[in-house]
């Protein structure tokens, strides 16, 4: 067997921590073949620790914890970051939101992608998408959706991976829905990553 392993630890919401808001949180991710096997993110102001393996469910500390069961987009929270990664991005994601604002109950832009994802996988958000992550910002939400019953894809609707394009993380009903709604925006426009 030829396999690939691989390891990744990094910390959060720097610019939060560095500006002193207290979100922020440590990731741990331990992938096979960029298959993402372990994940942790851990928030030390809250004393949060969500964390999922495998075929074994997501929990917050020691609670199950699974994706939105709402039916709609409708009076939903919406949860996104604005893209670091130059280009149009943000302003796409913008769009996005804009485009939506009366239809749903609330958007948060909270400046940690990792408790992002990690709040969709908990239900404290109904969706959270992002025009482009790192591997390290998306290792432990790949699971964490994935194993509190939700879906995560890329911005073309692809089962999202560690080097995928954006992601949107919700439940199967919801992710659907947005699909749908962003049809033709350019913020779904691939942007050919390298990696």
């Amino acid at each position: 067997m030829n396999a690939t392993y691989g390891s990744l630890i990094q910390m959060y919401g720097a610019r939060n921590y560095a500006w002193g808001i207290p979100f922020v949180s440590l990731v741990v991710g331990l992938a096979l073949d960029g298959e993402a096997l372990v994940g942790v993110n851990y928030d030390p102001m809250c004393n949060e620790m969500f964390h999922a393996e495998r075929g074994k469910g997501a929990f917050l500390n020691d609670d199950p914890i699974h994706v939105s069961d709402r039916p709609n987009l409708s009076k939903s929270v919406v949860g996104f970051d604005l893209s670091y990664a130059g280009g149009d991005g943000a302003s796409n994601g913008l769009q996005v939101i804009q485009a939506m604002l009366n239809d749903v109950g609330s958007t948060r832009i909270m400046g940690s992608a990792a408790l992002g994802i990690s709040y969709a996988a908990a239900g404290r958000y109904s969706i959270y998408f992002n025009h482009r992550l790192e591997p390290w910002d998306q290792v432990a939400g790949l699971l964490l959706i994935e194993e509190a019953g939700g879906v995560v894809t890329d911005r073309a609707g692809s089962r999202a991976g560690l080097f995928s394009e954006g992601i949107i993380a919700s439940s199967a009903g919801l992710h659907a829905e947005f699909m749908r709604r962003t049809g033709g925006m350019a913020w779904r426009n691939p942007t050919h990553r390298t990696v």
